[in-house]
């Protein structure tokens, strides 16, 4: 008789014991998710500064744009123009690049945000060029992107491009590259 009472003890203790694992990891999941974001958007500040904390948000922005286009993820891509927009409000000091990056923030398809990530890129380089304090900006190229080609910035040498789908993620080569004096 204790026998019988006894499975029906195990049998919870077993349930309960697995659906908190499971719960772990699910909420684990989560914790990850937000370091994720997080490091994110820390990439662009941690790896390089500007010389003004406003202009240094923007570019980090920017650098969302890119790895977003890279990722052919136009959602992402609208969030952190949107954001970017912001930034450039708030450093007062490129009313031409704020102005394209609004174009940016309006676009929802990811061949119209390639397009203007490129006249993005044109107007975002007097803010970067002599303006860098601390690591590197790379200043890239792909010939084959937008018909006549296309540049863009990152913080790394390593050719991710934003334009061209993945078949094609390597395509591109630095031209120049920014760091402080």
């Amino acid at each position: 008789m204790k026998n019988l009472k006894l499975k029906p003890v195990l049998m919870i203790a077993l349930i309960m014991g697995m659906s908190s694992v499971i719960y772990a990891q699910h909420d684990h999941g989560k914790m990850n998710m937000k370091q994720d974001d997080h490091s994110m958007m820390d990439h662009g500040s941690s790896m390089v500064k500007l010389n003004d904390k406003n202009l240094t948000k923007a570019y980090m922005h920017y650098t969302m744009i890119n790895e977003a286009l890279v990722e052919a993820n136009p959602e992402k891509a609208q969030k952190a123009s949107k954001m970017l927009v912001g930034a450039l409000k708030n450093y007062g000091k490129a009313t031409g690049a704020q102005k394209v990056a609004e174009e940016m923030a309006s676009k929802s398809n990811i061949m119209d945000q390639r397009i203007v990530f490129s006249k993005l890129t044109t107007a975002f380089e007097p803010l970067l060029k002599d303006n860098v304090t601390e690591g590197e900006i790379y200043k890239n190229f792909c010939p084959m992107a937008n018909v006549d080609g296309a540049y863009w910035f990152s913080n790394s040498d390593k050719i991710a491009n934003p334009y061209m789908d993945k078949a094609m993620a390597t395509c591109g080569s630095v031209k120049e590259t920014f760091k402080s004096m």
